[in-house]
């Protein structure tokens, strides 16, 4: 026997305009992998406030893709994190890399090619990014990440010291020499008690000193040493006579205003008023940012961290992961809420070059720090050295460090002493 069962019209149409609506507002899910923090180990509260901003953003855009991260993951630990969950197959559709992992992650092919997307974007042609950092997503020919942002090193001047002692501030091109110079003069005995109490620099330290020479420490795979060149001798020769200068004697820091000059990264400049904190409490000298002095192979610029954006090769959702790292990349007014609340600088370069950005950067500074021009931080990115980290990159200079201790003077000793470094070193990556 038959049985039917008779379902009222008014029912079966409101069961069928539920499942229909239902059909039609199911959500896409992606996931976005990233870090509590600021990449360049500065402080930094506002970031999961900008994830939040730019997700917001995109899904008004794009209503059928919700994107999701997991929040907790402290700098620090994130490597370990993402490592894990690779391993696990559970790594999220796109996510940020740390500049020590990228050629890891593109070596064991987690990395999804990005070349074809980039071709067939049809807005990506249309914004000028900074051609370093693009460059530092390829890995043997191939595009496998492209910039979130990043983060340059730069030169601070006391310039109030400068004007004391009747020197010009430095012109974007100056050298080696110019540095020499300027030190010579600056570094004396202010009192008469025979000791040296006014100093030329602190903070230039071997590894920014190679990178204003053009020099890399390490071949672009990390499989071995480049110690031994003539850069590196060349380097190291300027660096005994800019130590001459102040006689073996302990530079103290920039915030005791008796130093002229000082070098560290943008993102120090943003994350505080003063840098380091100690000149909050001190009002005695007012200093400025520029470009680092170039080596003789050099160019006035010295490394540039990167923080890269990746897709899974496994994602199951890679067009709409792509739609997120191509929003992220192209929309200006996102570009413009990585400046505000990240440490770092944008990808694109119109951004910096827009009036309402001198409103951000003065937002920052004190009455003691002038503000810093973008032409500075377009040099300090167009012509910096692309470092290819890799997971024993930190090791390897720690190692070389330590090696450093007792260097000689220059001469065939240093040429041998370097070359032996070199040794060690290709020794410890064969490891």
């Amino acid at each position: 026997m038959n049985v039917r069962l008779s379902v009222p019209s008014g029912i079966f149409i409101i069961l069928l305009l539920l499942f229909s609506t239902g059909c039609k507002t199911r959500k896409i899910t992606i996931t976005f992998g990233t870090f509590a923090g600021s990449a360049w180990n500065v402080q930094n509260p506002d970031t999961y406030k900008l994830y939040d901003r730019i997700i917001a953003d995109f899904e008004r855009i794009y209503p059928q893709v919700h994107v999701t991260y997991s929040s907790g993951t402290m700098r620090e630990d994130y490597s370990e994190w993402l490592s894990r969950t690779i391993l696990e197959g559970k790594e999220p559709d796109i996510f940020l890399i740390l500049p020590e992992d990228f050629n890891l992650f593109a070596e064991i092919g987690i990395l999804n090619p990005l070349d074809t997307f980039m071709k067939n974007s049809s807005v990506l042609p249309g914004c000028i990014f900074f051609a370093p950092l693009i460059k530092a997503g390829q890995y043997n020919g191939r595009q496998y990440a492209l910039p979130f942002e990043c983060d340059p090193t730069l030169m601070f001047v006391n310039t109030t010291l400068l004007e004391k002692e009747h020197i010009p501030f430095p012109s974007e091109n100056w050298t080696w020499d110019d540095l020499l110079a300027i030190c010579a003069k600056i570094t004396k005995d202010t009192d008469g008690d025979g000791v040296i109490d006014q100093f030329g620099i602190t903070g230039f330290n071997w590894e920014t000193a190679l990178y204003t020479n053009r020099t890399p420490l390490f071949s672009d795979d990390g499989t071995g040493g480049l110690f031994d060149t003539d850069g590196v001798y060349d380097t190291f020769v300027f660096l005994e006579k800019l130590a001459a200068i102040s006689g073996g004697q302990k530079v103290p820091d920039f915030d005791s205003g008796r130093v002229a000059f000082d070098i560290s990264a943008y993102s120090f400049y943003r994350a505080y008023g003063y840098y380091p904190y100690s000149i909050l409490k001190n009002n005695n000298f007012t200093w400025k940012a520029t470009v680092l002095p170039r080596g003789p192979h050099g160019m006035n610029a010295a490394q540039l961290k990167i923080l890269s954006m990746g897709i899974s090769r496994r994602s199951r959702h890679k067009k709409e992961a792509e739609a997120l790292m191509e929003f992220i990349l192209t929309n200006a007014s996102v570009q413009t809420k990585i400046l505000e609340q990240s440490k770092g600088i944008p990808v694109r370069k119109d951004i910096l070059s827009r009036n309402y950005v001198r409103q951000i950067f003065v937002k920052d500074i004190s009455r003691k720090k002038d503000e810093i021009s973008t032409d500075v931080l377009f040099m300090s990115i167009d012509d910096a050295m692309i470092i290819r980290g890799f997971r024993r990159y930190r090791s390897a200079v720690s190692m070389i460090d330590k090696e450093l201790t007792d260097i000689p003077a220059s001469g065939t000793m240093l040429g041998n002493f370097l070359s032996q470094i070199n040794i060690k070193v290709n020794a410890y990556l064969a490891q």
